[in-house]
């Protein structure tokens, strides 16, 4: 089990590696009724009262155009993707392209040819691509959105101001890894979308606080623990119907011997006793003591198929040799999603392939709406109704079924 830990985070680290191109404490003595002022104590002792919602930094919008710029060819294919967001494409010749077209990462501000393949057409893809699948949207239109639900998410800088999230978003907090320059990150506008964005989230109308982490940096295991205590100490001052259920963290690789990792699992233990569910890319078998029994793996489709065909989807291309697919693991869409860029408020991007990074703020969207239905739910009866609801086809045994859980919970009201 340890070597299967140590593969989840490796991948995990080469994702966002791949994709990338002080932490406060909370009185909780203040208000806890008060949605509009808690009282902050800063790393240096000093006490504030601050509004939510409460933005710490708007970090700037990226540019990858300055990278990138106008190509001659299609890049290489490299680990089952070609890379070509903000690229200048419109001198290439791409008519008989489709097969490598398929495999490619883009984004809004991609320069397209005229002589695109039949079938591929990128505004189209985009749109279907938005789509979380698995019927969530059909929820979403029976008022199920996450509403009265908090979820948080560590994770590195995000675009703040972004029309997917910006209006969900009620904390953003920067801990002292992060540079007061830094731009906003495709991994934090990514999870952030995925999971309560407008149009590409789960749950779109849940309430967003989220904490940036550098994950890159030394001793971050004893940080991520500060980020969830902070985000815990927030919670007792937040209204009921605002309460954080579920924390998203898509990073697994913690450093078992680092000084900070004692505190982790304090931290994952403290979550537990006060009701919030920690999901993270190392939620594995013996992992977690406090989360025995909670197994998924991400799932892949191509930018042609439907996300609502459970049909569609298959095994991931890294681990369709390996023993990741077991019958008691749940499978959650990753791969093949459009979700928020970094690149600009509008901007989107399209990523063949997202890795387990971005299975886990599918996860929380999905609990966050079952919290709705079912205030008083707890993670582990929640992972046996969705193991029971799981939908199988040729490929894979178990895959999330959002409405299967929802009518269950249903039923029981």
């Amino acid at each position: 089990m340890k070597n299967l830990k140590k593969v989840i985070c490796i991948i995990s680290i080469i994702t966002i590696m791949m994709q990338a191109m002080g932490c406060s404490q909370i009185d909780t003595n203040a208000e806890k009724n008060s949605l509009s002022e808690v009282s902050m104590e800063s790393a240096s002792g000093e006490k504030q009262t601050i509004s939510l919602p409460y933005i710490e930094r708007h970090p700037s919008q990226d540019n990858y155009g300055r990278i990138v710029g106008k190509v001659s060819k299609l890049p290489n294919t490299e680990n089952g993707e070609i890379e070509i967001r903000s690229a200048d494409l419109s001198q290439i010749d791409l008519s008989n392209e489709l097969e490598n077209l398929l495999l490619t990462t883009y984004d809004s501000k991609t320069k397209w040819p005229d002589n695109l393949p039949e079938g591929f057409n990128p505004n189209n893809i985009m749109e279907r691509c938005k789509d979380p699948g698995l019927g969530v949207r059909n929820l979403h239109k029976e008022g199920i959105t996450g509403k009265n639900v908090g979820i948080a998410i560590i994770d590195q800088e995000l675009l703040t101001k972004h029309k997917e999230f910006t209006k969900q978003l009620k904390y953003y907090s920067e801990n002292d890894s992060i540079k007061e320059y830094s731009a906003a990150s495709m991994h934090g506008a990514a999870v952030a979308s995925i999971a309560v964005g407008n149009t590409c989230g789960v749950a779109p109308e849940a309430s967003l606080y989220y904490i940036a982490e550098n994950f890159i940096t030394e001793n971050y295991t004893g940080r991520v623990a500060k980020d969830i205590n902070e985000l815990l100490d927030l919670n007792k001052l937040l209204k009921e119907e605002e309460k954080i259920r579920v924390i998203s963290i898509s990073w697994g690789a913690e450093e078992e011997e680092s000084d900070g990792y004692k505190d982790l699992k304090k931290a994952y233990q403290r979550a537990k006793e006060e009701g919030v569910f920690v999901i993270t890319t190392s939620l594995l078998e013996d992992d977690r003591e406090d989360i025995k029994g909670v197994n998924f793996i991400g799932m892949e489709k191509t930018k042609l198929t439907d996300p609502n065909d459970f049909s569609v989807y298959g095994k991931a291309s890294w681990a369709e040799e390996s023993d990741l697919y077991k019958k008691d693991y749940l499978c959650i869409p990753m791969d093949n999603r459009c979700v928020a860029a970094p690149t600009g408020v509008d901007d989107y991007a399209l990523y063949q392939t997202g890795g387990l990074s971005w299975s886990v703020p599918y996860l929380a969207g999905v609990y966050a709406l079952a919290c709705q239905v079912k205030p008083n739910i707890d993670y582990k009866e929640f992972w046996k109704i969705a193991l029971d609801t799981a939908v199988a086809n040729d490929k894979l045994d178990m895959i999330i079924n959002p409405q299967g859980i929802i009518e269950k919970l249903k039923e029981q009201k």
